[in-house]
């Protein structure tokens, strides 16, 4: 947004006398006129989205201040200059608006604008109320070039005649007779207030929308960058599923290996086996022949810890597994009976079992005992 495109508003310092504004495109001037019919007047229904909107307050509602603290860094300078003309004012500080122009050079003055927050808020309504959201809003006062020391520049702001100094501002019927009689007033050339306020829309030379009056901008949604998120989305997707198909690939073909491996091993002992598959079953079968393998184990466990579940004085001490596949245990209780009970479940089951009793120090009933299938 520049000058190509904008509205500026001077608004009066009385309720009662309507605003003056002035259409610029491409720089210049191309209409203007009094009141809020603005739309109407250049034959448009809004303004463009990338329109700017200077709004300028009346002279006599904000006080400027030309303060300098030379042995101060720039940024703490216009930070003390903001507190210096916030203690000088009228009203208590807190309900009072300082905003500071951005010089950056420590050899001049920082200018400094003071208005009350509530004529902030005011202006600002104003400017919503007919539809406006001001990017700028810079002292009338600023408009009027700056004269040389000893001299006043005069010339009228929205309906107000304003006067500058190199130091001071102020309006006609605040002027003093002993501040300006014996200095020289030039009046401002014709066209020179139009032509700052144009040039302040690029670089304003102090801005009041700033601090708790800054405007808010909305971010409009960059669709380039939305499109480079769901591309560079896409393509990590794509890659991770690149990447899962060929750990998948890989642990097939692992796994084809570790079978193909594992038959030619199996088919040293079992030559007829067409798969691992078969082998497995096969190799299982000869193991369990033989009192050896996974079952020969698990299934003489589950039978026994099945059995003890119905008696639930009995507890199994030690368990253990003979390499010919002879499963051992011993088990303790109370009283005879409740072993019995799990031995006579055992052998239910149709597993094969010895026992031996005997006696703990405690006068617990012990039995060793081994179990088959």
């Amino acid at each position: 947004m520049s000058s190509r495109d904008a509205l500026i508003i001077f608004l009066p310092e009385r309720e009662e006398t309507s605003a003056r504004w002035m259409r610029v495109i491409d720089g210049a001037s191309v209409r203007s006129g009094e009141g809020a019919n603005w739309l109407a007047a250049c034959g448009i229904v809004a303004l463009p989205e990338q329109a700017r909107v200077l709004l300028v307050p009346p002279a006599a509602l904000v006080t400027l201040h030309w303060i300098m603290h030379p042995d101060l860094p720039v940024r703490q300078a216009r930070a003390a200059s903001r507190l210096s003309a916030l203690a000088a004012g009228l009203l208590p500080a807190d309900r009072l608006f300082a905003a500071s122009d951005e010089n950056d050079d420590p050899t001049k003055p920082h200018i400094v604008a003071i208005a009350s927050r509530a004529d902030m808020q005011h202006w600002l309504l104003w400017a919503q109320h007919h539809g406006l959201d001001p990017d700028i809003i810079v002292p009338a006062a600023l408009l009027l070039p700056e004269p040389e020391s000893g001299c006043f520049v005069r010339g009228s702001i929205g309906g107000d005649a304003v006067l500058r100094s190199a130091d001071m501002a102020l309006t006609g019927d605040m002027a003093l007779v002993q501040l300006v009689e014996d200095a020289a007033i030039i009046d401002a050339a014709p066209g020179a207030i139009e032509g700052r306020a144009i040039a302040a829309l690029d670089k304003a030379p102090l801005d009041m929308r700033q601090g708790d009056f800054a405007k808010r901008v909305r971010r409009a949604i960059d669709k380039q960058a939305v499109g480079r998120i769901v591309l560079w989305t896409g393509l990590i997707l794509l890659i991770s599923l690149l990447i899962a198909l060929v750990t998948i690939v890989r642990q097939n073909m692992e796994a084809s290996r570790l079978d193909h491996d594992s038959l030619a091993l199996a088919q040293q002992v079992l030559p007829n086996a067409g798969d691992a598959v078969q082998a497995q079953v096969e190799m299982e079968g000869r193991l369990a022949a033989r009192g050896a393998g996974g079952r020969a184990f698990t299934a003489p466990v589950s039978g026994l810890l099945a059995a003890m579940q119905d008696a639930p004085g009995v507890a199994l001490i030690s368990l253990s597994r003979d390499p010919d596949g002879m499963v051992r245990a011993t088990l303790a209780a109370a009283k005879a009976d409740d072993i019995n009970t799990v031995l006579l479940a055992v052998q239910a089951a149709g597993f094969t079992i010895t026992a031996t009793p005997s006696q703990d120090p405690g006068g617990r009933t012990l039995a060793d005992i081994t179990v088959r299938s």
